[in-house]
């Protein structure tokens, strides 16, 4: 008597669920480049479709069809027991993990490209690209030109990606074509002395162009003085848009940059190469999330 009681419920619940579960992953996009892959397997090196075996001098084809788009928002990070935020320099609030793989099987045996955006608050910022008249009134931006870049004021905004206190790192693990583990990491310039500075027009080693970020985007507005303030806790919300109209990520290895950052000398490198693509899709959650590999 329960069963046919609530049947009916039970029932839509199920579909609902199903239908939810059903979204996870959708999008579309692609990430395309060069790669080489040393002692990729017991077979050997990394190999294109096409059987050429890329070196470091001349990587192979590689396509990582991404079949599967899913984020994952962490929220207020740095933040003390009584929610005070902690300021400084570093200071993360609300952070968000993209990730594009081949299929919707665990990372641990995929094909995975991961963006690990550090700061919402700071890329919406560039992404809204506000500028602000000053009391002397000279016009300035409401963002860190540093790490972020505008051709023109409705132009989408090119974010540096670096792994020196940046704002996003984006890496590649490519454990479906390998058996071994090998990470490549997005490159950037690392400065000698530490200061990082702003590099002319957007000719970044590795950046990503969003022309959607949430509700970052204000190019309704092609006046960017007449354009608000982001708040600083904004955050990606669930069901909300990503869209990157274009990336390009200069790839080396995990272990050369990790060297690099601590001014050693680098190992030969086992994973090498470039990607450059795009993706669009509304933000769900995903299994097997993880911050990076």
């Amino acid at each position: 008597m329960t069963i046919r009681t609530f049947g009916p419920f039970i029932v839509s619940a199920l579909m609902a669920t199903l239908l939810a579960g059903c979204s996870v992953g959708r999008g579309s996009g692609e990430a395309m480049g060069k790669l080489y892959i040393l002692n990729c397997s017991s077979k050997g090196d990394y190999c294109d479709s096409n059987g050429y075996c890329g070196t470091a001098a001349a990587p192979a084809d590689y396509d990582l069809r991404p079949t599967f788009f899913v984020g994952e928002p962490i929220e207020n990070l740095n933040r003390d027991l009584n929610g005070t935020l902690w300021t400084g320099s570093e200071n993360r609030t609300n952070r968000l993990t993209i990730r594009l793989q081949r299929s919707g099987k665990q990372i641990e045996n995929n094909e995975t490209l991961f963006f690990d955006i550090l700061d919402s608050y700071e890329v919406a910022r560039c992404v809204r690209g506000r500028e602000v008249i000053a009391a002397d009134g000279t016009v300035q931006h409401d963002y860190d030109d540093r790490y972020c870049y505008r051709s023109s004021p409705t132009a989408p905004a090119r974010i540096r990606i670096s792994v020196v206190k940046g704002l996003i790192h984006a890496a590649l693990s490519p454990r479906m074509s390998c058996a071994r583990p090998a990470v490549a990491t997005a490159d950037d310039e690392i400065p000698t002395d530490g200061v990082v500075r702003p590099v002319a027009d957007g000719h970044y080693l590795s950046w990503i162009e969003f022309e959607d970020f949430g509700h970052a985007a204000q190019n309704d507005r092609p006046d960017p003085t007449t354009r608000t303030a982001v708040d600083p806790g904004f955050k990606i919300e669930m069901n909300q848009r990503l869209h990157a109209r274009a990336f390009y990520l200069s790839l080396v290895d995990n272990k050369v940059e990790d060297a690099r950052m601590k001014f050693q000398v680098p190992p030969d490198p086992d994973i090498g190469g470039f990607l450059a693509g795009w993706f669009d899709f509304d933000l769900t959650r995903g299994q097997g999330a993880q911050i990076f590999p």
